[in-house]
């Protein structure tokens, strides 16, 4: 197999990272896709605001961590607006991962394996991006980095203590991207424990520990200072935090919390990459146990990933929902066991012999055959994708019958308007979903929501008919609540529809707040 290697070797991690990922995201791109989901909306809204002076949180109410809002403020400054900025974003962050994960599973088993290891993971990101621009998206670079730098920094018998407090910095960065998306991280640091005992190295571990909280340390202090000093921490707290916990407690027993495991992973299947990593897990259960020998180089990769693997799993099933975007942070773990049942294949005694000509046509054979039967799903998501563009129609029409000094209410949870349509909300409940849940939302809450909408008067509050949130209808009513909706039930009256959606336009008629 010396050709196809040597063409790998040249070509192969580069081409296939940009490629792989261009066939990825270009279903996402602004020319299949006008629209997008309703996180991603919300992501670029709050980067649009961001450029505007606004703060999240404070200014703007959203649930995630700071980090993506800012990604898509840089996305949209570079493009002046456009989205295009946010999509060569994702189309940067994802290339630099799938080159990194080529380059992890390459040095550990060689070329081929990860030749189909990378194929894998991105051909089944298609099945779990849900339209792009998510958060856990962005952190699959940031695990494939920590990954390399944890296996190779474990393999040296000397190393440097700063590569831990990058390893502590990368995991806080991830941390504020996405909360569950540390299990890499967890894994990392439970290895370095029971390696560091079982070799007695206390005063390395100590060293080791001590650097990696202070790298993530850093970058909390400075997302702290950040809002205290503009007046958001507490809001930054509540939201990002306070909420989150609430959310994922919700679905508190132990049914629900397996329910995700269960439920969420078919997507994850659909091109054969969970079916390859769990024979792949299995093969490393193996060789940790009895031929330990064959994985000397690349021991701390392979029982990294075998602690990985149920931590992630435990981490997507916090909240009891199976979003498939959720799956994104098992893509790493899953492609290094992809390549270790790849490795066991063209290891195998039954190619002995097989001249290197057959091999080739053998890989290339496998990879026609993946790619031939992931075709119709990707038509499909391209299609998918594209059927968002209905949507964009809403948008057109608010920008034709109002100003863009006019604000707009979408009531329910469709910042996506606000952004495409380019209508400020008057209130930072651009979607009001935290209004609705019951352990969160307050009576000062709802209040501050009503007044935003009696003092700034939007050109228009449009009922989406959101199941979650019916209009008025909060789950604390009380006596200065009431007041302030029969004052809006005053001023607002039905002028017509869009798209379905009920459109009330401010009136000003002889009510009094």
């Amino acid at each position: 197999m010396k050709t196809l290697q040597s063409i790998s070797h040249k070509l192969g991690d580069k081409l296939l990272a940009v490629l792989g990922t261009l066939c990825v995201l270009l279903p996402t791109s602004p020319i299949n896709m006008q629209f997008t989901y309703r996180d991603s909306g919300v992501f670029l809204y709050v980067g649009w605001r961001i450029l505007n002076g606004e703060l999240p949180y404070r200014d703007i109410w959203d649930h995630k961590p700071p980090v993506i809002f800012y990604i898509n403020a840089l996305g949209l400054a570079i493009t002046d607006g456009s989205r295009w900025g946010v999509w060569l974003l994702e189309f940067l962050s994802l290339s630099f991962a799938a080159f990194v994960g080529y380059k992890i599973v390459q040095k550990a088993l060689g070329a081929i394996p990860a030749l189909f290891s990378t194929l894998f993971w991105l051909l089944t990101l298609m099945f779990v991006i849900q339209g792009g621009n998510l958060t856990t998206e962005y952190t699959l670079p940031l695990q494939f980095v920590v990954l390399w730098l944890a296996a190779t920094t474990l393999e040296k018998p000397t190393f440097h203590y700063w590569h831990w407090f990058l390893i502590g910095l990368i995991g806080a960065v991830a941390f504020f991207t996405k909360q569950t998306a540390v299990g890499i991280w967890i894994s990392v640091m439970l290895f370095l424990i029971v390696y560091r005992v079982k070799l007695q190295k206390f005063k390395e571990l100590a060293f080791e520990f001590l650097y990696f909280l202070s790298g993530f340390i850093a970058v909390c202090i400075a997302w702290i200072a950040f809002f205290g000093l503009q007046g958001g921490l507490a809001q930054f707290w509540s939201a990002a935090f306070e909420f989150n916990f609430i959310y994922s407690s919700s679905g508190a027993s132990f049914i629900d919390r397996l329910r995700p495991i269960v439920t969420g992973i078919e997507p994850l299947t659909r091109v054969g990459l969970l079916q390859c990593a769990g024979v792949g897990y299995l093969f490393g259960l193996l060789l940790v146990y009895f031929r330990r020998d064959l994985v000397r180089s690349w021991f701390p990769l392979l029982v990294i990933g075998l602690l990985d693997l149920p931590i992630e799993l435990i981490l997507i099933s916090t909240s009891g929902r199976a979003y498939p975007h959720y799956y994104m942070t098992l893509l790493p773990v899953l492609a290094i066991f992809t390549g270790i049942a790849f490795q066991a294949i063209f290891s195998s005694r039954f190619l002995d012999g097989v001249q290197d000509a057959a091999k080739n046509v053998l890989v290339a054979g496998i990879f026609i055959v993946f790619l031939w039967t992931s075709f119709d799903e990707y038509r499909k998501q391209v299609i998918d994708f594209r059927e968002l563009n209905e949507r964009h129609l809403v948008a057109v029409d608010i920008e034709h019958i109002t100003n863009p000094e006019d604000s707009v209410l979408l009531w329910g949870a469709e910042a996506s308007i606000n952004y495409f349509s380019r209508r400020e909300s008057p209130t930072r409940f651009v979607y009001q979903y935290p209004l609705y849940v019951q352990g969160y939302t307050n009576e000062q809450m709802v209040t501050e929501f009503l007044d935003d909408l009696i003092r700034k008067r939007p050109r228009l509050i449009i009922d989406t008919h959101n199941p979650y949130t019916p209009l008025y209808e909060f789950p604390i009513q009380t006596y200065a609540i009431q007041q302030r909706i029969a004052y809006l039930q005053c001023h607002y009256r039905v002028v017509g529809e869009i798209q379905g959606w009920t459109v009330y336009e401010y009136t000003a008629s002889p009510c009094s707040p």
